[in-house]
C-alpha cells in the first residue's frame, strides 16, 4: 500500500505555481494539478472550490511575491521601475495571471490588493491616478516585451530609460 499524499492548499498553490511558471496557466487544468500532485481529480475538491480558486491562490502568492520586492526595491520611482520590469520579465508565466486575468478579488487574501495598491499609489507620489497612469505605462511595455512585439533593432532599455523619465518628471 503506497503512503497517502499530503495535500493542502499550500501544496495546491505550489504545484499550481509549477505547473504555471513552466507553462503558462493554460495547462492549468484540475486534471494537470491533480497529476502533478499525485492524486485523482475529484480528490482536490476537498480542498478547493474549482479552477478559479486555484487561480486565486495564485494570484494570492504572486501579489504578496511582488508586494514584498516591490516594498523593497527601495523608494526612487527608478528603482520601483526596474523591480517592475525585473519581476515581470523573470516570471513569463506567473505575471499574467496577476497582472493581466480577472482578479479573483472575492478568494484572494483580504486586503492585500489594496496594501500593495498602496505601495504602487505611493510611489506614483501618492495619486490614484498617477499609479494608474504608471501602471498603464510599465505594464504596456513589459507586454511588448513578453510578446516579443518590439521591433529586433528596438533599445529596449532606452525605452525603459523615456519612461521612467517621463514618470519622474509627471510627478513634478
Amino acid at each position: 500500500m503506497s503512503p497517502r499524499k499530503k495535500v493542502n492548499r499550500q501544496a495546491i498553490a505550489e504545484a499550481a505555481w509549477q505547473i504555471v511558471e513552466a507553462d503558462g496557466s493554460a495547462d492549468l487544468s484540475m486534471r494537470t494539478l491533480a497529476g502533478k500532485l499525485g492524486i485523482k481529480a475529484p480528490s482536490l475538491y476537498d480542498h478547493v472550490k474549482n479552477r478559479d480558486e486555484v487561480i486565486a491562490l495564485l494570484q494570492t502568492r504572486a501579489l504578496e511575491q511582488f508586494g514584498e520586492g516591490f516594498a523593497a526595491a527601495g523608494d526612487s520611482v527608478r528603482e520601483k521601475v526596474l523591480f517592475y520590469r525585473e519581476w515581470a520579465l523573470a516570471n513569463p508565466n506567473i505575471y499574467p495571471v496577476v497582472f493581466q486575468q480577472f482578479l479573483q478579488r472575492e478568494l484572494i487574501t483580504p486586503g492585500l490588493e489594496s496594501q500593495v495598491l498602496a505601495q504602487v499609489v505611493s510611489a506614483a507620489g501618492g495619486s490614484h491616478i498617477q499609479a494608474r497612469a504608471m501602471w498603464a505605462q510599465l505594464h504596456g511595455l513589459v507586454d511588448l516585451q513578453l510578446q516579443n512585439r518590439l521591433p529586433a533593432d528596438a533599445d529596449a532599455d532606452a525605452t525603459w530609460e523615456q519612461v521612467i523619465r517621463t514618470i519622474e518628471n509627471s510627478q513634478h
